[in-house]
């Protein structure tokens, strides 16, 4: 009898169970995201594009932006300061054609990029980045759907046999202008489920690859709203992608002057520039961010990829403030365990970037924030978690730029609306406070506050304590003095929940972190 059929056997057997082991040590979503740690972005390298004239071939993308090609050596030290994940933002408007077919020349650079990022022993994720900006291609919506598939079904097939270590992301948050909230929804839907058809179709190890899913328009409260769709995925190994910048006023402002964004349709944005960070206002949000993304992903084990987040670093921001920014965003989001937060950096100082780490000559721009990502990779920081505690009161004492007070409450039920004012005995008559809000159908709430509402204090301050059990606020509150007199003021708002939830001792934690970042 021959050996032949017995040894071919023996092969098969070996076979089904390397294939056995190869599907059962695939991680999950949940447990790969976990691992990615913290993230740095290589911004202004293949992101850079110019729709002005003409690019011929990579050099003058990378060079538009004044960088030389990444080497394995700059991952390797980028590595050394505690970064897991590498996140490779490229748009592809200048190289591909009409149809979305990839000029092979700039396959085979973003592919060394890959590799090198890969052999370092780092994840990759790969986009398509500001294709979307509004007069780029992909800002065209459905009618360049096919265009769109046709892109990710090249990558796809370009690097179906990459291990999991690459990971792709569907788009950077896109700016479609469709003027019903539910219609751009159904847009983000349609192009994210064809991005997970195109690559789990390609077979190979895109199969079981993590996919990033795009959030909307860089707004956390649409991307968490009740009304987004993930897609429909067979494999169910999507993440979603967020991309934080709050408060924007902070982070992305970096001239005296406000900045002005106009998304057409009447749709006008202003940003004003703030200095500092991490009052009481700036912590109430973050926290309220962060439960935001816990309950409409991570609860429903879709796990956070913080795709951007940092600070413009130029010399009108307080230096103290970025690193607090810093610590706390990548520290709550490694205490959560299961949001990874990409740095954006763009290495090379230039006015309206954010610079942290020139990653050509291997050097950052501050120690301290280089130790304090050291220090969070290995999870040896002050953990956010050891200060949160429950509580039914959310309380606020810094008041917005107008003086009046605005706490976002989501959808927690109110009981009482309590705050101090500051008011003259002889104008107390005349004192009139509005407290606003909005119902779940988007209906307006207005109660009327009366000066003889109050009660006075011993400091000769008012305080009013308003019974609202029987209002159905939502999302937010506003308290806003509309009596006239420039003489009254509010000093705090203090708004009672009808149910306990997470609130933050940051008085504490600032005092914890200050040697980390003074």
């Amino acid at each position: 009898m021959s050996s032949l059929p017995f040894i071919l056997i023996c092969f098969f057997i070996i076979s089904l169970i390397l294939n056995y082991l190869t599907l059962s040590s695939t991680k999950s979503a949940m447990e790969l995201v976990k691992e990615m740690g913290i993230g740095y972005n290589l911004g202004n390298l293949f992101d850079c594009h110019n729709n002005s004239y003409e690019i011929l071939n990579p050099n003058d993308q990378l060079t538009l932006c004044g960088y030389d090609m990444p080497t394995k050596s700059m991952f390797m030290s980028i590595k050394k300061y505690g970064f897991k994940t590498i996140r490779f933002p490229v748009t592809w408007i200048n190289i591909i054609d009409n149809n979305g077919n990839i000029n092979t020349v700039w396959i085979s650079r973003i592919k060394e990029t890959i590799n090198n990022v890969i052999d370092s022993n780092l994840y990759c994720i790969l986009n398509v980045h500001d294709d979307g900006l509004i007069g780029n291609w992909l800002n065209e919506g459905l009618n360049v759907k096919n265009k769109y598939i046709n892109l990710w079904r090249q990558i796809s097939n370009e690097f179906k046999n990459y291990d999991e270590n690459l990971i792709f992301e569907s788009m950077k948050e896109i700016e479609y202008r469709t003027g019903e909230f539910t219609d751009y929804i159904q847009v983000i839907f349609n192009f994210t489920q064809a991005f997970v058809d195109t690559v789990r179709n390609s077979g190979g190890n895109n199969i079981n690859r993590l996919l990033i899913i795009s959030g909307i328009r860089m707004n956390i409260d649409f991307t968490c709203s009740s009304d987004y769709k993930m897609p429909i995925d067979p494999s169910n190994k999507l993440a979603i992608s967020i991309i934080y910048y709050y408060p924007s006023d902070f982070t992305l402002v970096y001239d005296d002057k406000p900045s002005v964004y106009d998304f057409g349709e009447g749709e006008i944005y202003v940003l004003n520039s703030l200095t500092n960070w991490g009052n009481d206002n700036d912590y109430i949000e973050i926290v309220t961010n962060f439960e935001m993304m816990k309950k409409a992903f991570i609860d429903k084990g879709i796990p956070v990829i913080i795709t951007e987040c940092g600070v413009i670093t130029e010399q009108k921001k307080n230096i103290t403030s970025i690193r607090e920014y810093l610590y706390t965003v990548f520290s709550m989001s490694i205490d959560y365990e299961y949001i990874s937060p990409c740095l954006w950096d763009t290495s090379i100082k230039n006015d309206g970037d954010t610079n942290y780490y020139n990653r050509e000559k291997n050097e950052w721009y501050d120690e301290k924030i280089k130790k304090m990502f050291k220090t969070i990779s290995k999870r040896r920081n002050i953990k956010p978690f050891d200060y949160y505690y429950n509580t039914t009161y959310l309380t606020k004492i810094t008041p917005i730029t107008d003086g009046n007070f605005y706490i976002k409450i989501e959808k927690k039920a109110v009981s009482k609306v309590i705050f101090n004012a500051n008011i003259p005995l002889s104008f107390i008559s005349d004192f009139a406070c509005g407290i606003i809000s909005v119902d779940e159908k988007g209906e307006w709430i207005f109660i009327l506050v009366e000066g003889k509402e109050g009660k006075r204090e011993y400091d000769g301050s008012y305080s009013f304590n308003i019974d609202v059990k029987n209002k159905n606020f939502n999302d937010y509150i506003y308290l806003v003095n509309i009596s006239g007199n420039n003489l009254t003021s509010f000093n705090n708002l203090t708004i009672q929940f009808q149910e306990s939830f997470l609130s933050f001792n940051y008085t504490g934690y600032k005092i914890d972190i200050s040697d980390y970042i003074s």
